[in-house]
C-alpha cells in the first residue's frame, strides 16, 4: 500500500499528497509509526467497503487512529478500526431502508456464546480454525454440520462471490447466481447489506456476531441472529480466502435466511 492514499465517494483507489479526505471518502496516510485513517463526515458506503479492502493489505499489529472532523480515536488495532468502519457502512444502508432491516455488529465473545440458545449457531462459532490453512479449516468447517452454511470466496481483484448456498432460501427474495459477484447487485439493497458484512469479516479476521430485526413477507419485523467466520490464514493466497455465515429467525428456524 502506497504512504498515502486517498478513496473517492465512489469507491476509487488514488495516491494522494491531500491532507484532508476529498468529499464523500476517506485519506490513509502512514505517520511516525502509526497509521492515520481520515474519513468525511458524510463518507460513502463505498468509499468505506474499499478502505476496508485497502487495510487488509496492513500489518495487523499496526496502531491506527481514525478521525472524523474534530473527534480523534487513537491505538485501535486494525480489527477494531475496520468494525468501526463496518458498523458506519451498515448503518448507512439501514438509515436509508429502515423499513428492511436494523441491526448491530459485534466480535464474538465469550459472552456471546453463552447466549446463544441455536446449537446450529453454536456449531460455527465455537470453531476454532486458528493456524490452520485454508483446506484444512473447510474440511473441519464442513465436518461440524452447520445447516444452511453460506460460502463466500473472492476474486484475484477482491471481489466477492458466492461459493456455496442452502437448496432453498426464504430471505432475501433474491440472490446472486454462484460465481458472480455480490457487488454487481447494486439494484438489491438485501445483498449490499450482506456484501458489507463478508466484507467486514475478511477484513477484520475474527468470528463475527450480528443479530437485530428484518422483515419477511407481510409478517413485518423479525429478530434474527448469525455468526460470519472468516477463513482468512496469513501465509495462505488470498484467493483461498472464505467467508462462513449461518443464520437464524429466532421464532421460527424453519425459515431460511442468509
Amino acid at each position: 500500500m502506497r504512504a498515502q492514499i486517498a478513496i473517492t465517494r465512489g469507491g476509487v483507489t488514488k495516491a494522494s499528497t491531500s491532507a484532508s479526505p476529498p468529499e464523500g471518502g476517506a485519506l490513509a496516510k502512514r505517520a511516525n509509526g502509526t497509521f492515520q485513517i481520515s474519513l468525511h463526515r458524510r463518507v460513502s458506503e463505498s468509499a468505506l467497503i474499499n478502505l476496508m479492502r485497502a487495510l487488509r493489505a496492513i500489518e495487523p499489529e499496526l496502531p491506527m487512529n481514525l478521525r472524523v472532523d474534530a473527534q480523534l480515536q487513537q491505538g485501535l488495532s486494525r480489527s477494531e478500526l475496520c468494525l468501526q468502519l463496518a458498523l458506519r457502512a451498515l448503518g448507512d444502508i439501514e438509515r436509508n431502508n429502515e423499513a428492511l432491516f436494523m441491526s448491530n455488529l459485534e466480535l464474538v465473545q465469550p459472552a456471546t456464546l453463552k447466549s446463544l440458545t441455536s446449537s446450529n449457531l453454536l456449531r460455527l462459532a465455537q470453531l476454532d480454525m486458528s493456524n490452520m490453512d485454508a483446506p484444512s479449516a473447510l474440511m473441519k468447517a464442513s465436518a461440524a454440520r452447520v445447516s444452511n452454511l453460506v460460502s463466500v470466496g473472492q476474486n484475484r481483484s477482491m471481489r466477492l462471490y458466492f461459493l456455496a448456498l442452502p437448496a432453498e432460501v426464504d430471505w432475501p427474495a433474491s440472490l446472486p447466481d454462484i460465481g458472480a459477484p455480490l457487488d454487481e447487485e447494486t439494484d438489491s439493497v438485501p445483498c449490499r447489506w450482506l456484501s458489507t458484512l463478508y466484507e467486514a469479516a475478511m477484513a477484520i479476521q475474527a468470528p463475527l456476531y450480528h443479530h437485530g430485526f428484518i422483515r419477511i413477507g407481510p409478517a413485518g419485523m423479525r429478530p434474527f441472529k448469525r455468526i460470519i467466520h472468516p477463513i482468512t490464514p496469513q501465509n495462505d493466497r488470498p484467493s483461498n480466502f472464505r467467508v462462513l455465515s449461518v443464520a437464524e429467525i429466532s421464532e421460527n428456524d424453519a425459515i431460511v435466511i442468509i
